[in-house]
């Protein structure tokens, strides 16, 4: 079992009600944590973070990054320790 941190912005720190929070799962991928993250907020949560067609992140207006600014999907792996950032993206010009 490894512990994952999360940062929340935006949208997603409204619905968590924090800006960040620790998540215990015991297979190590950003998938599991998705899971755990909806499991402890609920489907509001899940609505925002999940695709509901292709049951992946949601890629429409958000963001998921790792300590280095780097995009993450569901199958890739984390280590203990790991923290993902949950953005919501801004367009403008």
């Amino acid at each position: 079992m490894i512990t994952v941190h999360a940062n929340f912005h935006s949208h997603f720190k409204e619905l968590a009600s924090t800006g960040e929070a620790s998540f215990q799962i015991e297979n190590p991928t950003v998938e599991a944590l998705a899971q755990c993250i909806c499991d402890t907020y609920g489907p509001k949560m899940e609505a925002m973070l999940i695709d509901p067609d292709t049951r992946e992140l949601n890629e429409r207006g958000t963001m998921f990054v790792d300590a280095r600014g780097m995009r993450v999907s569901m199958s890739d792996a984390l280590n203990d320790g790991d923290t993902i950032t949950f953005l919501v993206g801004i367009a403008g010009g």
